[in-house]
């Protein structure tokens, strides 16, 4: 089994979806659910998993932040030729609000180490409380 990519992350938000691809910035707000996208290839007997991702900060282990999502159960295809398998999991936006979170995403409850994907850094800002800006007054009359 290869590693495991993160194709892209999309805002899901009243049913608009605003997605930007693996590495770049996303902007959430605590309560939205992100829903990632991976591949992976995988070749060999036909086995069970699950698939957990993450967000939080890298630093000599990975810090979770955010509600704990619910692992996604994957299922692979017992196979002599590499298969490519794409895998969607929405994560609810919980916890602490902040800049610069970093995410990831492995495969879990295989025969072997769990596959992880490469970690992507500084990815997902989490907005939390109401912010303005630029409020002033812009004109006045005699009524």
């Amino acid at each position: 089994m290869n590693g495991l990519r993160i194709n892209s992350i999309e805002r899901l938000v009243q049913g608009i979806a605003v997605a930007v691809p693996a590495g770049q910035k996303l902007e959430a707000m605590i309560g939205d659910i992100v829903r990632v996208s991976m591949g992976v290839d995988y070749r060999g007997p036909d086995i069970d998993g699950e698939i957990h991702v993450a967000y939080g900060y890298q630093n000599a282990w990975f810090n979770e932040d955010g509600a704990k999502q619910e692992d996604v159960p994957v299922h692979f295809n017992a196979s002599m030729n590499w298969q490519a398998y794409d895998f969607t999991c929405d994560v609810y936006i919980g916890g602490n609000p902040g800049y610069n979170f970093d995410m990831y995403a492995k495969i879990m409850g295989v025969p072997g180490p769990d596959i992880f994907s490469p970690t992507l850094f500084n990815v997902l800002d989490v907005l939390g409380a109401a912010e303005f800006r630029d409020f002033e007054i812009v004109g006045y009359d005699i009524v």
